[in-house]
């Protein structure tokens, strides 16, 4: 099987003699952070200044079938070889907080994490996000996260995914120091015990329909904590954290031949 990044090889290896700032984003930036979802194949998500959207069309346009600001409809992707969608949303921060991997640019996990975070009307955003913290959490700027949590309006969202996850494993597997900060900040703004998260479409459906009953609260404690009816699968946790194990565990049989004193994959933190 083709591994996710070699399917854009041809635009990653143009992409290395770029003039002009970028950073990849989108699924392509997830699957470098977490190793666990696929992105779609020759598709690729840049961040780029808006001034810079004609010269990179151009820059682009040899290497690429397809280049819009706007994705493309499922029809329009069918007979498409590959595509590229230029999100003109490049911020100097953004650029400065960048990862570099191979000489190439990539948006970091703290920012990527909060731009899924406002687009999380999807469980599986939600799983997402929780992936890469979950896997980055050694090395994540949590101070930086905390803050621009705050500032882009996401905290109770950023609280309500690591208080889950520990709350589903029973284990401190996220750092309760950042969990408490996350809750103070929000604890100054009030419960919310009317709304639901995530709000997905079968949540707006339920509402719509008046059949809230519909709606189980699946983690009560981070519910009751968070002011927030809790509703997210258990089957969906379970099947990250197993998928997120089975990950680690194949970077640790890569690097040790003794299978009996392997440790555990995801581990709590101190």
């Amino acid at each position: 099987m083709i591994a996710p990044d070699q399917t854009t090889a041809q635009i990653f290896s143009r992409l290395k003699s770029s003039e002009r700032p970028y950073v990849i984003t989108g699924p392509q930036a997830s699957y470098r952070y977490h190793r666990w979802l696929s992105p779609a194949p020759k598709v690729i998500e840049l961040r780029i200044f808006p001034e810079d959207y004609e010269w990179w069309k151009n820059f682009l346009q040899n290497e690429v079938d397809f280049i819009s600001d706007f994705p493309p409809t499922l029809n329009g992707t069918k007979n498409l070889g590959t595509a590229g969608l230029l999100k003109k949303n490049l911020s100097m921060q953004i650029y400065h907080n960048k990862r570099t991997f191979a000489d190439l640019h990539y948006e970091s996990p703290e920012d990527l994490c909060l731009e899924l975070l406002q687009n999380s009307i999807a469980e599986i955003t939600a799983m997402e996000t929780l992936a890469i913290l979950l896997l980055q959490k050694q090395t994540l700027r949590w101070g930086y996260f905390f803050e621009q949590a705050g500032v882009l309006g996401v905290t109770r969202e950023a609280g309500i995914l690591l208080d889950v996850i520990n709350e589903h494993t029973q284990q401190n597997l996220m750092p309760q120091s950042v969990i408490d900060r996350l809750f103070r900040k929000t604890a100054e703004a009030g419960v919310m015990n009317d709304h639901y998260y995530p709000h997905t479409w079968r949540v707006k459906l339920a509402l719509r329909r008046q059949n809230e009953k519909d709606l189980a609260i699946t983690y009560p404690r981070t519910s009751q904590k968070w002011g927030i009816k809790v509703v997210l699968p258990c089957y969906v946790m379970d099947k990250l954290t197993l998928d997120l194990d089975y990950v680690l565990r194949n970077q640790v049989l890569a690097s040790t031949s003794n299978l009996e004193n392997r440790p555990l994959a995801l581990q709590p933190v101190a």
